[in-house]
């Protein structure tokens, strides 16, 4: 079982997240903020948690704090609370998938578990590697 939910550490904020990956790469405000292509200041200010996640950088983000796989979920999802609980990476493919809308809506309704939503997820990545292996 993959359990995507649960990071090997946790953060508060998504600011703190940030400065963590930051100072676990060796760069500096100044460094990043040059990287990403923004003053140091609106870095701090994001880092402190003064400013929300913002999306035209979260993608930059990624690649220069080399966020990948299952952690850039869990990236996501803490920009997405600091931006009043709105997704930035799923936003757009709701939005133009009605299917995904209408299940989620469904396992709303029944109120459904962490534990059957892991079971759905673990179902979604053995369907991907089988596709990856050629299996239909």
């Amino acid at each position: 079982m993959m359990n995507i939910l649960v990071p090997d550490e946790c953060y508060n904020s998504f600011g703190e997240y940030v400065k963590a990956r930051r100072e676990a790469l060796g760069k500096s405000i100044r460094g990043l903020a040059l990287e990403l292509d923004m003053t140091p200041a609106y870095l701090s200010d994001i880092e402190k948690g003064n400013r929300y996640a913002p999306e035209k950088y979260l993608e930059k983000m990624t690649e220069v704090l080399c966020i990948e796989g299952d952690d850039s979920y869990y990236f996501y999802d803490l920009a997405g609370k600091s931006r009043n609980n709105i997704y930035p990476d799923l936003v757009d493919y709701i939005g133009k998938t009605e299917i995904a809308r209408v299940a989620l809506r469904k396992a709303r309704d029944l109120n459904i578990s962490n534990t059957q939503w892991q079971d759905f997820i673990d179902q979604i990545c053995g369907i991907k590697k089988m596709q990856e292996e050629g299996c239909h």
